[in-house]
């Protein structure tokens, strides 16, 4: 029945309300099956649906257990801390007020009384008297010159070497060495105040000590005519610990107490540093030694003294490797001519790989030979009447010691010059940063804070000290020209050094000839690619070959990386004689004859004159003879010995 007054909306809006109802209801249905509406989000990137919750809870708390029983687990990152920094920094910004207490901790200790200390009083010039400290002079210098073949795997260690030698292999290279001692007593007794200095209060230099921070050296070149060149410092060998190049006037007086203590630490290898690591020529020894016995002022006792502390200390040290503050390497650099030099890419293993087991080996030799040498120093005290511990038993504290051996390398000379030396200590400035104890109204006494080393006054020169030519000839004998006979002959021996040692050959000249040769070289030099080859591979087979000759000689093969050095030298000195003549100057001997003096033209045009019999009694003759004759038996030393000194990384030098 047709409903009359009603709107059809009316009529049928239950009806669509209810097929809008069954459509959501149908569409929710369709979308439980259909999609995935109900996934949980487990990150940014990821989401589950409610029936895998489980399953991701369960590998979340599989990895946290993995982690917890991780023996070895992965440590984060820590930010280094520089704690001497953080110091220095908050030292600077210290108004330099004075913190109190708001109530005592107890009843005070009068502890100088207890120690029967004197104690000065506060600031200014209460602390005595202020002057700058006077620092006496060393000895006058001893020094002496030789020629070695540096290692080459040292110029992988420290490319700076490079500077010093040749171009190819081998490296050899002249030097000198300077000696020098200086008393710590002497210096003990000025700083405590004499007659003539008034010394330095003990509150500024007790409580660091003093230390040996360098020895200033310079060297004088002889010139043509016979005057001394201008002063110039030396040139030391890479590697060298030098505590003066740690501190600058900038710094402040904690970087320089901690500078001291590694100095007094590592006092031997700062006082007398090592020599470079040679594989051929003499082993180096110190200058005193090495001289004539006449040329020293020491007595036999104090020789032996001096020897038998250096010698211990020396055993010390090797068995008691010095720490070092710096893990860095070097870089190796790069140059041509592998096979005669190597290239300076090789990496680190090639190199240090070598050092390992090599240096071990080689440092036990060293203390085995430095042991036996002690008890030869000590037989000698005991027979002249020395108690050889008593010289042993020397104090590490400078101030104790009457004798202080001190030793310098020069590696910037030229072969052929000759050059005098002197030299200065410099120990720690004890009035460094130390103003506010001074008179702050006295710019003498404030100037005294402003440098933090002290040089002591410079010494004599040293005696003149002659670097041996790298090639050179001497006349031995010369027949007197007769008119109408054969031409006169003289008998000429040139020199060249080669491998670290003179190699040697003689021929018969006539006026106008030449002065040229060629002369044998040992059949056990090689040269080293240090690219093919390790350095305990080679030192191993320099050892092989030491210990039997026959083995190198039945067996011509080399090691890869390993080549002959030529068997034969030439030698051409560009020069030749021009005459044989009576010496005018010379007086005639019992058989009514004269000297003979030689004329020869050199390679720069000059005139040399020569006398036979004055030739073969030069110092400079015997040297070229000795070093020819221990030519012909020496042997190569094992490779891959140290390059630097152990405590140079303690001394790093820093920007001002």
């Amino acid at each position: 029945m047709k409903l009359k007054g009603v709107n059809p909306i009316a009529q049928h809006i239950e009806k669509a309300v209810l097929g809008l109802t069954v459509v959501i209801f149908l569409g929710v249905i369709s979308m439980q099956f259909v999609t995935e509406p109900n996934k949980v989000k487990i990150n940014s990137s990821r989401s589950v649906s409610p029936d895998q919750i489980y399953n991701e809870l369960e590998s979340k708390a599989n990895a946290l257990q993995s982690q917890i029983s991780d023996l070895t687990p992965a440590l984060p990152d820590v930010e280094p801390v520089n704690l001497l920094q953080r110091y220095n920094k908050a030292f600077e910004a210290n108004s330099g007020d004075t913190a109190h207490l708001t109530s005592a901790l107890g009843s005070g200790i009068d502890v100088a009384s207890q120690l029967h200390i004197v104690i000065t009083a506060g600031r200014g010039t209460d602390v005595g008297p202020i002057e700058s400290m006077y620092v006496p002079a060393t000895s006058t210098p001893i020094a002496s010159s030789t020629w070695g073949t540096l290692d080459p795997y040292a110029i992988l260690q420290v490319p700076e070497y490079e500077e010093f030698v040749p171009a190819a292999q081998p490296f050899d290279f002249p030097s000198v060495s300077i000696e020098v001692d200086f008393s710590g007593t002497t210096l003990r007794d000025i700083l405590q105040g004499t007659e003539e200095y008034p010394g330095v209060p003990r509150l500024f230099w007790v409580s660091t000590g003093m230390a040996v921070m360098g020895l200033d050296v310079q060297r004088q070149a002889l010139q043509n005519d016979g005057s001394w060149s201008s002063s110039e410092s030396i040139s030391t060998p890479p590697g060298t610990p030098l505590p003066t190049n740690a501190v600058n006037k900038n710094d402040g007086l904690v970087r320089l107490n901690t500078i001291i203590a590694s100095a007094q630490e590592v006092a031997s290898q700062v006082m007398r540093p090592m020599f470079p690591p040679t594989i051929s020529g003499p082993l180096w020894q110190p200058p005193s030694d090495s001289l004539d016995s006449e040329s020293s002022t020491l007595t036999e006792i104090q020789k032996a003294q001096r020897q038998l502390a250096r010698l211990t200390a020396e055993v010390n040290r090797l068995k008691n490797p010095t720490r070092s503050t710096s893990s860095s390497t070097r870089s190796t650099g790069t140059r041509a001519s592998s096979s005669q030099r190597g290239s300076r890419s090789s990496s680190s293993s090639s190199s240090s790989g070598g050092r390992s087991t090599g240096k071990s080996n080689i440092n036990d030799q060293k203390i085995e030979h430095l042991e036996s040498q002690i008890e030869t120093v000590q037989a000698a005290l005991e027979r002249l009447g020395v108690e050889s511990d008593l010289a042993i038993a020397a104090s590490s504290d400078i101030l104790d010691q009457e004798f202080i051996q001190l030793w310098a390398h020069d590696l910037g000379v030229t072969a052929g010059d000759t050059y005098r030396y002197r030299t200065r200590i410099v120990l720690n400035n004890p009035y460094f940063r130390k103003g506010p104890y001074l008179d702050e109204t006295n710019e003498a006494q404030q100037a005294l804070t402003i440098e933090p080393f002290a040089n002591g006054q410079w010494s004599q020169w040293s005696e003149p000290v002659a670097v041996g030519s790298k090639e050179f000839f001497f006349v031995t004998e010369a027949s007197k020209p007769v008119i109408g006979e054969q031409l006169p002959q003289a008998r000429i021996e040139l020199y060249s050094m080669y491998y670290g040692y003179y190699r040697r050959t003689s021929l018969s000249l006539a006026p106008g000839q030449p002065l040229l040769g060629e002369m044998r070289i040992s059949s056990d030099l090689f040269l080293m690619d240090t690219d093919a080859i390790k350095s305990n591979d080679v030192a191993g087979y320099i050892q092989s070959i030491n210990e039997d000759r026959r083995s190198r000689q039945n067996n011509t093969e080399l090691p890869q990386g390993l080549s002959s050095a030529p068997s034969r030298l030439s030698i051409n000195l560009d020069s030749y004689m021009i005459e044989i003549a009576n010496d005018p100057l010379s007086q005639s001997n019992a058989q009514g004859s004269q000297d003979l003096r030689l004329l020869f033209r050199l390679a720069d045009g000059s005139i040399d004159s020569r006398i036979p019999a004055i030739e073969r009694g030069s110092r400079l003759y015997k040297q070229a003879q000795s070093s020819a004759t221990m030519a012909s038996r020496a042997r190569l030393r094992p490779t891959g010995q140290p390059a630097k000194s152990e405590a140079a990384d303690l001394f790093i030098s820093i920007d001002p």
